[in-house]
C-alpha cells in the first residue's frame, strides 16, 4: 500500500513540474508581475478563483423563474435522483450487512425562494428533502438503526436569510448563512466557520459540503478592503458517516465488547453565540486575507466518562492570499488553533497549520491544480497516535486537481487525488467524474470513487468501499 501511495503523490509532483515548467517555457513571469494584463480569457479564469467560492445556489443558469411567480419573488425547484453502486466488497459473513450493489436510489429535491423586501433588501429560503428507496429494495431491516436513521430520508430547511445595506458602506446579513474563508479548493486550512457534511468522505467537493449555521454578519467597505464582523449563534455539529456504516465502521476501533458509542445528533444545534471577524483586500495581482474567530472544532472527543460526544469551541487565527504568478494563482493560507480537545489526553492542544497551492490555467479548457497542507500538533504526545485521535506530530495531506472543459464549457471531466501523510501512506481517495449541462434544465453527473488504504485504521477499514456514482438533476 505504501508503494501504490507513493506512486499518487509522483503523480502529483509530476503534474506540478509540468505546469511550472509551461509557465516558464511561455515566459508569463512579466505579464503575471504586471498584474492582470492577460488576455481576456485567463484574465477571467484569475478574477474567478480569486473570488473564491460562492453560495451553494441554485445556479440560475440552470433554472428559470416560475412564469407565474410575483415580480418580487424569484422560485426555483429542482428535482433530482442520485444512485451509487458498490464495486470491490466481497461477501459478508452470515448475518452481516451486505455492501456489494446499489447501495443509493435517493430521490431528492431543492426548493429556493429570492425575495426582493423594501429598501433594495432581500430575503432567500432554501429547504432541501431526499428519500432513499434502496433500503426497501435492499431488505430494510438487514441495516442498522443508525444508517437509517443517517442515511434513509431527510428534510431541512438550508440557507435563510435576509441581506441588505444599512449605508452606502455597511451591509448587514442575518439568518441561516454559509461563510467561506480561506483560498483552497480542497483542503481545510482558514474555512472554519461551517460544519461539513461528512457522511460519505471525498465523494464531493468541500463547496457542495458546507452546512449553514444561524449568523449575522455586518460588513463595512473602504477603498479595497472589506471588514467583516460575524456573530455566530448556532454551534452546529457536522453531519458523520452512520455509526457501524461502510464509513464508520466501530470494528476499526480498540472498543471494548459492548461499549456503547455515544451518538452525536446532526439536527441538534447549540445555540451559544461566539465571534469571528475578517480583514479581506483586493489589489492588483494578488489578494490577502485576515481572520480570527472562536468556533467549534471539525473534531470530536468523549466527554462525560466516554458516555457522550462533543465538538467543543476552538480559537482561530490565521491569514490567506493569492497571487498571480506563471499563468495561475499560488495559493497559501495559514492558521493557529488553540484549546483543541483529544481523547488519548488530558491536556488541551495547539496547533499549526499551513497549505501551499498552485492553480495552473493558462492552457486553453484545462486547469491544473496542487495542493499541500501539514497540521502541526503542538506539545505532541506519541499516546496521541493511539485510536480515537490516530493523529502524528505533522499530519500531513496532499490534494492534486484536474478539469477539462469541451462542448462550449457545458461539460467539465475532473480528476482529484487526496492524500494523507508525507507519502501517502495514512490513506486517502481519488475521484474521476463527469459533469454535464445538457441543457438550462437537466444536468448529469457521472463518476467513479477509489478508497486507498492505508496505516490509518479508518481509512484502510474504508478501503473496499469504491463505487460508481449517477446522478440527474432537473431545474424549473
Amino acid at each position: 500500500m505504501r508503494c501504490r501511495s507513493k506512486s499518487y503523490a509522483l503523480g502529483i509532483g509530476f503534474l506540478l513540474t509540468l505546469s511550472m515548467n509551461s509557465a516558464w517555457a511561455n515566459n508569463e513571469l512579466d505579464d503575471a508581475l504586471g498584474g492582470f494584463d492577460k488576455p481576456a480569457e485567463a484574465q477571467n479564469d484569475l478574477n474567478e478563483a480569486l473570488e473564491g467560492f460562492e453560495s451553494s445556489d441554485l445556479s440560475t443558469a440552470e433554472s428559470t423563474p416560475s412564469s407565474s411567480s410575483p415580480s418580487w419573488l424569484n422560485l426555483r425547484t429542482m428535482l433530482g435522483v442520485n444512485s451509487q453502486f458498490t464495486t470491490a466488497h466481497s461477501a459478508p459473513p452470515q448475518n452481516e450487512v451486505d455492501w456489494r450493489g446499489l447501495q443509493q436510489l435517493q430521490l431528492k429535491t431543492r426548493i429556493e425562494a429570492d425575495m426582493d423586501l423594501p429598501n433594495s433588501w432581500k430575503a432567500k429560503l432554501g429547504v432541501n428533502a431526499n428519500y432513499d428507496v434502496v433500503y426497501h429494495l435492499n431488505d430494510r431491516d438487514s441495516y442498522p438503526k443508525e444508517v437509517l436513521k443517517t442515511q434513509e430520508s431527510e428534510a431541512e430547511i438550508f440557507e435563510a436569510y435576509v441581506a441588505g445595506s444599512l449605508t452606502d458602506q455597511v451591509d448587514l446579513k442575518v439568518g441561516r448563512q454559509i461563510e467561506v474563508w480561506g483560498k483552497s479548493d480542497s483542503i481545510r486550512i482558514t474555512d472554519v466557520i461551517n460544519p461539513l457534511d461528512n457522511r460519505q468522505p471525498g465523494l464531493v467537493d468541500i463547496e457542495d459540503l458546507r452546512l449553514p449555521i444561524f449568523a449575522s454578519k455586518l460588513t463595512a467597505y473602504s477603498s479595497n478592503w472589506a471588514f467583516s464582523l460575524l456573530a455566530l449563534h448556532e454551534q452546529r455539529p457536522p453531519k458523520e458517516p452512520a455509526i457501524n456504516g461502510e464509513f464508520l465502521p466501530l470494528e476499526a476501533f480498540p472498543f471494548p465488547p459492548g461499549f456503547n458509542f455515544p451518538e452525536v445528533d446532526s439536527q441538534k444545534s447549540d445555540y451559544e453565540t461566539t465571534f469571528a471577524a475578517s480583514a479581506e483586500g483586493r489589489f492588483s495581482g494578488w489578494d490577502l486575507s485576515l481572520y480570527a474567530a472562536r468556533v467549534q472544532d471539525s473534531r470530536w472527543h468523549f466527554t462525560d466518562n466516554k458516555t457522550a460526544r462533543d465538538y467543543g469551541l476552538i480559537n482561530m487565527a490565521g491569514v490567506a492570499a493569492n497571487f498571480s504568478f506563471g499563468g495561475g494563482l499560488i495559493k497559501t493560507e495559514a492558521a493557529y488553533l488553540s484549546d483543541l480537545r483529544y481523547n488519548t489526553t488530558t491536556d488541551k492542544k495547539q496547533r499549526i497549520d499551513w497549505l501551499l497551492g498552485y492553480d495552473y490555467m493558462s492552457i486553453p479548457d484545462w486547469t491544473l491544480s496542487i495542493e499541500l497542507a501539514d497540521r502541526y500538533i503542538q506539545n505532541y504526545e506519541p499516546k496521541m497516535a493511539d485510536l480515537p485521535d490516530a493523529v502524528e506530530e505533522h499530519n500531513w495531506q496532499t490534494a492534486g486537481r484536474v478539469s477539462y472543459s469541451f462542448d462550449r464549457d457545458q461539460a467539465q471531466l475532473s480528476y482529484l487525488v487526496s492524500l494523507l501523510g508525507e507519502t501517502g501512506q495514512q490513506g486517502g481517495f481519488q475521484r474521476l467524474w463527469l459533469d454535464y449541462d445538457y441543457s438550462d434544465h437537466i444536468n448529469l453527473t457521472l463518476g467513479y470513487i477509489d478508497y486507498l488504504g492505508g496505516d490509518h485504521p479508518l481509512w484502510e477499514a474504508m478501503k473496499n468501499n469504491d463505487r460508481v456514482f449517477a446522478g440527474v438533476d432537473y431545474y424549473f
